[in-house]
């Protein structure tokens, strides 16, 4: 049973079929009440009438009120117990009997009251006859000749319960072969109706990582499936984007790692060929120092680019923050460098900006973006950094003096390992403004570049206010 819930197929074809017996029990309930109050309506119709007979019947002769019996006893009135009877009083004796009753004190008005009506002076019942078989009787007072008369005309009830007990006995019957039919079409609708899901699932279960490109048809899908199948594809397109990327990074840093890994190899065995002077030992470990540095810095940053893909920044866990506070932060922990070139740093803000997000790691943004902007600045240069603020933004600006960016190179220097070839005999990892638009992005923001050769580069950095 518990598989059978845990299956939509299952669910689906129980409460079709859950639905269809109710339905039909009802319906059937429904049609056996109708009927039977039909049948009871149609009997009282009937007595109503012979009753109407029997009172047309009656009539006076010198002051003495008689009935015709030689009229109306015919037919199943004249055959003892027949289920048809009838009585005529008048005050209180007996006039007349049908033949049929046999016992002329046999008290038919001995059951159940079931309808009283006032104003025809009617009364039903149901009750036994003579034969011990179910009756129903009608009850009917009136005044005539000055005298006060009542006539019993009853029926009986076996042939009405036969016809209910028969449309009982198919309904018994119906029923279950009905539900048996409902369950098999419910069953084969159940299948037809989510055939699509397992095609679907089927073509879900033949994409791997080796065909992640592949895609599900949406052309073709039904309309209860193209969501779930558009919602899909944009989940293949997101890991295979994540996918992608981290090849790249493995590539990539596989790549930067060769020439470093090189270097302290090529070291270590020259200076394993034979003694080595002091200055020489010094100047060689000096040189495997630096190399390690840079590693440490490279394997620095693809851990900082790998949390972030991790998504370890969460809009739940952002804080209001100063952004003022953020940049000299950043500025403070860059004079050193800045200071070694020449290079002055200008502020133009005063006003304390408050955004939501990470503090530590829109600090680490700005430093790599005041870094480069030192990095690739010329001697003596200067880096001017602002704030520009409105209703909803606040856009953060980073310009700097310096040799500017090719315009094929604009559209690449956000992408990891990437650096462009005035760059290249400058010291880096080729990670810093990867990190700085993840960071960015991770924090709801956006970061754009405007550069001219020779003229400098200006970063924007927009975050929500």
């Amino acid at each position: 049973m518990r598989s059978v819930l845990n299956s939509i197929k299952g669910r689906l074809f129980l409460g079709v079929f859950l639905f269809i017996l109710v339905l039909l029990i009802i319906r059937g309930l429904f049609i056996y009440h109708e009927i039977q109050k039909d049948i009871h309506h149609l009997l009282k119709l009937s007595l109503h009438s012979k009753i109407q007979i029997l009172k047309g019947l009656l009539h006076e002769e010198d002051g003495i009120i008689k009935l015709e019996p030689s009229e109306i006893i015919s037919g199943e009135y004249f055959i003892p117990r027949s289920g048809h009877y009838y009585k005529v009083l008048v005050n209180g004796k007996v006039l007349a009997v049908s033949p049929s009753l046999v016992e002329d004190d046999f008290n038919l008005v001995s059951g159940e009251l079931e309808s009283h009506d006032e104003e025809l002076g009617e009364r039903v019942y149901t009750s036994i006859g003579p034969a011990n078989e179910p009756i129903m009787l009608l009850h009917y007072d009136f005044e005539i000749f000055d005298k006060h008369a009542t006539i019993y005309a009853a029926q009986s009830l076996e042939d009405s319960y036969l016809l209910l007990n028969r449309f009982k006995n198919f309904f018994i019957v119906t029923i279950p072969v009905l539900i048996f039919i409902v369950a098999l079409v419910g069953l084969w609708i159940a299948k037809r109706s989510l055939k699509p899901l397992k095609i679907f699932s089927s073509k879900i279960e033949r994409i791997t990582h080796r065909t992640l490109s592949e895609r599900i048809n949406i052309e073709f899908q039904p309309e209860e499936i193209k969501g779930l199948a558009v919602s899909f594809n944009d989940m293949l397109d997101r890991l295979q984007k994540a996918f992608d990327s981290e090849k790249r990074l493995i590539a990539d840093a596989s790549h930067e790692l060769k020439t470093p890994i090189s270097v302290i190899k090529t070291q270590c065995e020259v200076l394993l060929q034979k003694d080595r002077s002091k200055e020489e030992y010094t100047r060689a470990l000096n040189i495997i120092k630096n190399t390690s540095d840079s590693m440490r810095r490279l394997i620095d940053d693809m851990l900082s680019l790998a949390r972030l893909d991790s998504g370890i920044l969460l809009y739940s866990d952002f804080k209001a923050i100063s952004l003022n506070s953020c940049l000299k932060q950043a500025i403070k922990l860059a004079e050193v460098h800045a200071e070694k070139r020449n290079i002055k740093i200008h502020i133009s803000f005063t006003e304390d900006v408050t955004a939501l997000g990470d503090k530590n790691t829109l600090t680490e943004a700005f430093l790599n973006i005041i870094e480069n902007a030192i990095k690739y600045n010329i001697p003596g240069g200067m880096v001017n950094i602002s704030i520009l603020k409105n209703i909803s933004m606040v856009e953060i600006k980073i310009e700097d003096t310096g040799t500017g960016i090719k315009g094929h190179d604009i559209q690449k220097i956000f992408d990891r390992f990437y650096r462009a070839d005035t760059s290249r005999s400058t010291e880096g990892t080729g990670l810093g403004l990867s990190i700085a638009k993840a960071i960015i992005e991770a924090n709801n923001g956006e970061i754009k570049v405007k550069s001219e050769v020779n003229e400098g580069s200006c970063f924007s950095v927009f975050l929500p206010v």
